[in-house]
């Protein structure tokens, strides 16, 4: 018949389009099994850093920090940043193991940057790592303190960690980081009447608190 082989076109044809569209279908299945996976060990990584910083660290997740344990497969770069910075952390209550859970935290946190090299809350990881391991006013310090201003100059959930600390080590930052810290300080002051009071008071009775209240509009406070 004549339309015997367009007919066998057109199914072949539709066969192709099927096994095309089943491959497609499996791929973003597949995707979308990974992302689930990935948030719930961020998620995961999350509460264990919430109970560690309320003192309610269970067994499990001191075993997520242990620096001889082996890291076995590569972390969600959120995870990776949180178990940075709760390794770090728990360095800065155990100066006996404090050493090597550095080390884990710093691999921590370049894994982290691997995946994402601007990030302004991995450098400002870093530099807590470089504060504990080197001490404030040292230049690993500073130097990763400028760092994590030029990846990101505002940081709402780090901002005040940075600035009470660069306040305290004023002296020794450069001309530009000051700037920043400043411009920053303005920022959180003036980014709602809550947080007015409470980033004046970050600054208050330093070098920097002049500088912040010349930047202050009249309406913000």
């Amino acid at each position: 018949m004549p339309t015997t082989a367009p007919n066998k076109r057109r199914s072949a044809a539709t066969r192709a389009v099927n096994a095309i569209a089943l491959t497609a279908l499996g791929g973003a299945l597949v995707f979308t099994l990974s992302v689930l996976r990935d948030e719930r060990r961020v998620v995961r990584m999350r509460d264990a850093s919430i109970r560690q910083a309320a003192d309610l660290a269970t067994s499990d997740d001191l075993r997520t920090l242990d620096p001889l344990a082996a890291d076995t497969d590569t972390l969600p770069a959120r995870a990776a940043l949180l178990r940075g910075v709760m390794r770090a952390r728990a360095a800065s209550g155990d100066p006996a193991h404090a050493p090597a859970l550095l080390a884990a935290a710093r691999r921590d946190i370049a894994q982290a940057q691997a995946t994402r090299p601007i990030w302004g809350e991995a450098a400002v990881a870093r530099a807590y790592i470089e504060l504990l391991d080197h001490g404030a006013e040292s230049p690993q310090t500073i130097a990763a303190l400028a760092a994590s201003y030029r990846a990101a100059p505002f940081l709402r959930d780090s901002a005040p960690w940075r600035i009470r600390f660069g306040v305290a080590v004023w002296p020794r930052l450069d001309a530009q980081t000051r700037d920043r810290l400043v411009s920053e300080t303005a920022w959180l002051a003036e980014a709602s009447g809550r947080t007015y009071a409470y980033a004046l008071g970050l600054v208050a009775g330093s070098p920097a608190e002049p500088l912040v209240r010349s930047r202050l509009s009249p309406s913000s406070s």
